[in-house]
């Protein structure tokens, strides 16, 4: 029996896991995936605190659509792990405040995860019929991959270690869901050679040496957030308004804002910051980001309070739109960086997305699919597609 070590439960780590686990349960003692963040989700994550039950903020991706044939048949086969999405979009005039409906693309399929909660896609997706992990799945939250090596035998195993270099776990196969370990982005973050990058410096696999030189080539759409929860009066005016997601036109700061009604009286409101403006304040994580508090990303407080007050600054200029200081929101406010949740570029070729010799492979937004690439729905289908793939050299190894 096989082992396979997936670094990522977003969408795609989510998607190949369960792909795995269903089409050939019996090839592997254990599917372990291993996850930054606190939960499952990645871009499309659901921020929560026990202070406030009844809080749930989608802050990378409030939905996705599914566009494809191959998507539109792999969302019919996944059951509860999605529901509809069907909250009133639109465009807004950043300079008058003017409101523009967007209708809905029928030939689109706009999901969400289940209860609204974007993470139970990936969460859902890893679950059984009776909400338990499939087997032989095991999940790992606030578990950073620092450090990758194998030995030079073709049998020896991938070794995860931590930032103390202590191993944290090993796998036959090593699955990169997402493209964070094999990016040079990973040095400006968290210092030091990406770990795929050093661990090929290593193994004379032209294959990966090629899939990586072609991530190296892409780049990167940053998103700032600006996390909001309010209550009561406040929480009427942002659910009173015509939308629940506006995409911002003519603006410098802001590109969308989300409004996510919470249980009874609560509601959430999520800034999306330009990507010009998130450039222009690179190295400015969010303290309370999973890249700085798991992976000890340098971050200046100074200036995240300085980014807060420009994006609130910029809401309350737009017309139409409540304006309230700081102190009337209950949560919040809070920042994030997405600064490698939007590839851009030329997305890695299914081709290379493989690598047998070294028993490596890559899936998420950043790989080619059917799908555009940076969605949600390439990072499910290139799950999926990727663990067609690799199982039958799985089942011949073993074997």
């Amino acid at each position: 029996m096989s082992t396979v070590a997936i670094i990522g439960n977003g969408i795609a780590g989510a998607s190949v896991a369960r792909r795995l686990a269903l089409a050939k349960p019996d090839a592997f003692s254990r599917i372990s995936l291993h996850e930054m963040g606190r939960g499952p989700g990645g871009r499309a994550a659901t921020r929560k605190t026990r202070s406030l039950p009844e809080l749930r903020i989608n802050h990378g991706a409030p939905y996705a659509d599914i566009s494809t044939g191959k998507g539109l048949d792999l969302l019919a086969s996944l059951g509860d792990a999605t529901e509809t999405y069907s909250a009133p979009r639109c465009t807004i005039d950043g300079k008058t405040g003017a409101v523009e409906p967007v209708e809905q693309d029928t030939a689109k399929a706009m999901i969400t995860g289940r209860d609204g909660e974007m993470a139970n896609i990936a969460g859902d997706l890893l679950r059984d019929g009776n909400d338990q992990l499939l087997s032989p799945i095991v999940t790992h939250y606030s578990s950073m991959v620092r450090g990758l090596s194998r030995g030079p035998r073709p049998g020896d195993p991938w070794r995860l270690s931590d930032k103390n270099g202590d191993e944290i776990d090993r796998a036959d196969w090593l699955i990169a869901a997402g493209s964070g370990i094999a990016h040079p982005r990973w040095s400006a973050t968290f210092g030091g050679e990406p770990p795929l990058v050093a661990a090929a410096s290593e193994r004379e696999d032209a294959s990966l040496n090629d899939a990586l030189a072609r991530v190296a080539r892409q780049t990167a759409a940053p998103v700032l957030t600006v996390l909001l929860y309010c209550t009561d009066d406040l929480a009427n005016e942002w659910q009173s308004l015509a939308f629940r997601d506006g995409t911002l036109t003519d603006h410098t700061v802001l590109s969308k804002i989300s409004i996510q009604p919470c249980g009874q009286a609560g509601c959430a409101v999520v800034l999306h910051s330009t990507v010009d403006y998130a450039v222009g304040n690179a190295g400015v994580h969010g303290s309370s980001s999973s890249a700085a508090r798991v992976g000890d990303a340098s971050s200046d407080t100074t200036r995240e309070a300085a980014i807060i007050d420009e994006m609130l600054a910029a809401l309350d200029d737009i017309p139409g739109l409540p304006a309230a200081g700081k102190s009337r929101y209950a949560f919040g406010p809070l920042l994030h960086r997405w600064g490698n949740a939007f590839p851009q570029g030329e997305a890695l070729p299914q081709a290379l997305s493989v690598c047998p010799e070294s028993q490596v492979a890559f899936c998420g937004d950043y790989v080619a699919t059917d799908a555009r690439m940076g969605s949600c729905e390439s990072a499910l289908l290139s799950g999926v597609e990727v663990a067609d793939t690799i199982i039958d050299p799985i089942e011949a190894r073993s074997g």
